[in-house]
């Protein structure tokens, strides 16, 4: 179960660090109204994947083992695509939104519910929690459910909370962005890359170890 726990905190992680619609929206509220205010938002996951985890789950509890091993397969090889996408960045230079970017001077704060209720539009909007939870996650929470119960409750749990406290800490760390610079924030998108490469690949080969 250990083994488990630790494969859903660094898929947390690596899910928090990858830039997205979300962190940026939270990256620019940060500037605009600083870290107390933006942390709110990253509570939009919880409210936005809820119901794509329950359909998700319910449809791929039917599934056989073969079947859950080739999208297991699917998803290693989707990892891999999202960590090619922040290869890419990463090359280029990730463009996060700065302070001269940001009109401070004109924008109103609107009260924190507004913002988390746009926040989980555009998480729920995106293609990415259905494929995250349809190729990736999915399949292994389903495997480690037949096993036992508490073994999927506990990677679960492990995966949001790590999820959460890396999106708080990208949400800080942007906040103290003018003194620690963006090679602070490199780096930890660097970490993220290595993290998704190894877990896309370990998908991939106990997907086609169970197929084979």
């Amino acid at each position: 179960m250990i083994a488990l726990i630790a494969r859903g905190i660094s898929i947390g992680f690596a899910a928090g660090m990858t830039p997205g619609p979300l962190q940026i929206f939270m990256l620019m509220h940060t500037l605009r109204h600083g870290a107390r205010y933006a942390l709110w938002l990253i509570l939009a996951p919880l409210i936005s994947d809820a119901p794509v985890v329950t359909i998700v789950l319910l449809i791929l509890g039917q599934a056989s083992g073969d079947l859950l091993d080739g999208i297991g397969l699917l998803g290693g090889l989707f990892v891999l695509y999202i960590a090619w996408g922040l290869w890419q960045q990463l090359r280029s230079g990730v463009h996060l939104p700065s302070a001269e970017a940001v009109e401070t001077d004109a924008t109103i704060r609107q009260p924190i519910p507004v913002n988390l209720r746009k926040a989980v539009i555009i998480n729920a909007l995106g293609p990415g929690a259905w494929l995250f939870w349809g190729t990736v996650l999915g399949p292994l929470v389903i495997d480690a459910w037949r096993d036992t119960p508490t073994h999927a409750v506990s990677f679960v749990v492990g995966f949001y909370v790590m999820f959460l406290l890396t999106m708080a800490g990208l949400v800080i760390l942007f906040h103290q962005a003018r003194r620690l610079g963006a090679q602070a924030i490199n780096i930890g998108l660097w970490v993220g890359l290595v993290v998704l490469v190894g877990f896309g690949a370990s998908l991939i080969w106990e997907s086609l170890h169970g197929l084979l």
